[in-house]
């Protein structure tokens, strides 16, 4: 997202504070993370940096798992939050933490190291391969999910064998779920037309699914600086201006989360060139499931596609 470079020290230095003090301020605005129970009778007590990672361990763990996202509303932005006291507490008390990683929400890996907990810690950049320095937005990986709860059922089953037939049932359960969304994305994938396959985007939030679809992104350079917060240079910004004059992109992927002047007269030259803008979003809107999320923005990548046959 645009704002979160800027807010990096400081939140680093807050959770400095947080750590050594457990004096850090009120909760979100906003939040609706579920309190902490005193003493759990649950076997499972998860705690996940984003909900919708928390939806796929409450998903698994079924009626033996409490789990407590962190970040539960789409007005929270996760790289600049500062966590609470109480959420401290109940990572000190989950035996799952679950993080993105790759610096999208360093401050949970840094809540696990304080409460000496590191041995609960699920990165799920670790579980699907992705190193450093990779695009952070995994979630738009359509095998990432799948991937996640199988590595949760068998933590689940080291913690609490006896319900292990149910952990690996509720994956599997989970993932069958899943394969609605899979079809969607097959049925998207088979619409794009090779000879016309290149797009330009405000940010690389949706990079992953374009690119499984097989989509080309023809302006990375721009998408970087403006998740960056750095000024796009004038080429950069000309060539996509370029782009949908001369109809070289099959449309626009916009966070519309997020935006800025620069954005906005693209927004503005892609209306004007006739170009469509695909809206997307880096976090759950608030009352939908992950699988209604990702089925909603391929649905409409399909009345894109669909009004381009000719």
């Amino acid at each position: 997202m645009v704002r979160k470079r800027k807010f990096l020290i400081l939140v680093t230095l807050g959770l400095g504070l947080l750590i050594s003090s457990l004096g850090f301020g009120i909760d979100q605005i906003g939040q609706t993370t579920k309190p902490a129970q005193a003493a759990s009778t649950k076997p499972i007590r998860v705690v996940s940096s984003l909900n919708f990672y928390g939806e796929t361990a409450k998903a698994v763990a079924g009626t033996h798992g409490q789990v407590t996202s962190v970040i539960n509303s789409a007005a929270v932005e996760p790289h600049e939050y500062k966590p609470t006291t109480k959420q401290a507490k109940q990572v000190a008390k989950a035996n799952v933490v679950i993080q993105n990683g790759l610096g999208y929400d360093g401050w949970m890996k840094k809540l696990a190291k304080s409460t000496n907990n590191t041995k609960a810690l699920i990165n799920v950049a670790d579980v699907i391969g992705k190193a450093d320095g990779a695009n952070e937005h995994i979630w738009y990986q359509p095998k990432t999910m799948s991937k996640l709860a199988d590595t949760l059922a068998n933590s689940y089953a080291k913690l609490d064998p006896t319900h292990k037939a149910d952990y690996q049932a509720n994956a599997a359960k989970y993932k069958a779920k899943l394969a609605k969304l899979n079809q969607v994305i097959d049925d998207t994938k088979q619409k794009v037309d090779p000879a016309n396959n290149k797009v330009d985007v405000s940010e690389p939030v949706f990079n992953y699914a374009l690119a499984n679809l097989g989509y080309q992104v023809n302006n990375p350079h721009f998408a970087k600086a403006v998740e960056d917060s750095t000024d796009p240079s004038p080429k950069d910004i000309q060539q996509i201006q370029n782009d949908m004059k001369k109809h070289k992109i099959a449309f626009f992927v916009n966070n519309s989360q997020e935006t800025n002047s620069t954005v906005k007269n693209l927004l503005k030259t892609a209306k004007q060139s006739n170009i469509p803008v695909l809206k997307v979003t880096e976090t759950k809107p608030d009352g939908k499931t992950y699988l209604q999320w990702m089925t909603d923005q391929y649905k409409a990548l399909q009345k894109i596609q669909a009004r381009q046959i000719k």
